[in-house]
């Protein structure tokens, strides 16, 4: 016997977005009734007539009293991996389960959703007999929230964060707009929207839209659940141009603290990367006083083979001006000179055994190039290594990088000894030799980072 249920809503949402999200354990708190059932195949109440607690998935058969979405038997068997949220099913008891049915045909009790024991689904049942009426009408609402700087904000959850009043929202689909304002409390609701993709907006004076999720969908008869975070206006923004005042595309601009004791990976991450007209924008910046170039944090690579260069148009920090942040908002108009390309050399390197012989393919030999003193890794595509231990990439000629290379099963990997090398067209040589275990290469890294010289 079959109960299909088609008349109440399509099945929207594929079977391997749902298997994923059941592999995930990390579980946001569930959306309100009306968004679970969009987002949901399978949506019933179901009383459980025997549970398997044997092996390594618990089983449970499960008789379905009412279904409210999807297409299912009269009689299911449900599996529990112990994986992420989801109901304790035992026998006797009545359950409303919002789940999905893998290509296999097996249904899980978890996987982050709303199923819960009957006794909690006082909400969602009531949802549930408007939904099965067909007289629920779309809506999306949420809550605008002012986010403070770190590191303030990172103690708070959004309850702890201030709701912001008279917010200009926006969602919009297509060519379709939809503004309203934000209450007292920092709320806004849209009611009876056309069922489709939405995206969200927020305009305030002085604040910028610092988090808001992506590719709504609003489904018939369902709600959209959107809370957004605002942050107050700090940003640089400007064009960098070539030396004939051509606007330069594929620019990375990026701004460190003007204090030298704050180490680099404690500092927030700011750049930007310009666009076809040369332009950039960098926002979400905390109160200080910073340096703003191109390439002033990372190492030149192929991809960005561009000296460091200070705001205004500098090599030397000493001669960078700084650009500061108090508390309140500021948009500030920067213009950057790129300069000169950097010339890119061809590395010909090679990975040997101690013995001379090259790595066996079997083992993966791999090489890591980095930023000096072993920071950053660099290079964005994988270095391919022949059966002759040999290898070749790009970079920038006389930047110094690092390198290593490993060899073998994860537990008894080999290691050369990292090294540092600054390329140029006579030395083009690269060669790694594979003589040193874990804990000697952690022996001997921690040796190279102490007396390599910084960025």
């Amino acid at each position: 016997m079959s109960i299909n249920n088609s008349s109440i809503g399509v099945v929207l949402l594929g079977v391997s977005a749902f298997a994923a999200r059941a592999l995930a354990c990390s579980c946001a708190p569930p959306p309100p009734p009306c968004q679970a059932v969009g987002q949901t195949p399978l949506v019933f109440l179901g009383t459980v007539i025997s549970a398997n607690a044997e092996g390594v998935f618990k089983t449970a058969q499960m008789h379905v009293d009412r279904l409210y979405k999807g297409q299912v038997k009269e009689t299911i068997e449900l599996f529990d991996d112990g994986m992420c949220d989801g109901p304790r099913l035992e026998a006797g008891h009545q359950y409303l389960m919002y789940t999905f049915i893998f290509e296999t045909g097996a249904i899980p009790s978890r996987g982050c959703s709303r199923s819960r024991a009957v006794e909690a689904a006082d909400e969602d049942l009531e949802f549930l007999k408007q939904y099965s009426a067909g007289r629920v009408p779309t809506h999306v609402s949420g809550t605008v929230r002012y986010r403070p700087d770190e590191p303030e904000d990172s103690k708070l959850g959004d309850p702890g964060r201030t709701p912001m009043k008279d917010v200009k929202v926006t969602v919009s689909s297509n060519d379709r707009y939809f503004s309203t304002s934000t209450n007292s409390l920092g709320q806004y609701s849209f009611t009876n929207l056309p069922p489709g993709q939405y995206n969200v907006d927020a305009e305030f004076s002085g604040y910028r839209l610092n988090w808001a999720p992506n590719g709504l969908t609003l489904h018939p008869n369902g709600c959209i659940e959107a809370n957004l975070l605002m942050k107050v206006d700090r940003r640089v923004q400007g064009v960098v141009r070539d030396r004939n005042g051509g606007p330069v595309p594929g620019i990375m601009v990026e701004m460190m603290l003007a204090n030298r004791e704050v180490k680099s990976w404690q500092q927030p991450v700011l750049l930007a990367i310009t666009d076809d007209q040369g332009r950039y924008a960098i926002d979400g910046i905390p109160p200080g006083e910073y340096f703003v170039g191109i390439n002033i944090k990372s190492t030149p690579t192929k991809q960005h083979p561009y000296a460091s260069t200070y705001y205004p148009n500098t090599t030397d920090v000493a001669q960078a001006l700084r650009v500061g942040f108090s508390l309140g908002a500021s948009v500030q108009e920067i213009d950057l000179r790129a300069p000169e390309k950097l010339p890119i050399v061809t590395i010909q390197g090679i990975i040997l055994n101690p013995d001379g012989k090259p790595p066996r393919v079997e083992d993966h030999p791999q090489v890591r190039i980095k930023e000096p003193k072993l920071y950053g890794q660099i290079e964005e595509e994988v270095i391919k290594i022949d059966a002759e231990g040999r290898f070749q990439f790009e970079l920038c000629e006389g930047v110094p990088y690092s390198a290593f290379a490993f060899a073998g099963p994860v537990r008894t990997q080999i290691y050369s000894a990292p090294i540092e090398f600054t390329p140029t067209r006579e030395n083009n040589r690269l060669v790694l030799i594979l003589s040193k275990t874990s804990a000697d290469f952690q022996k001997a890294r921690s040796a190279f980072e102490m007396t390599a010289p910084a960025k």
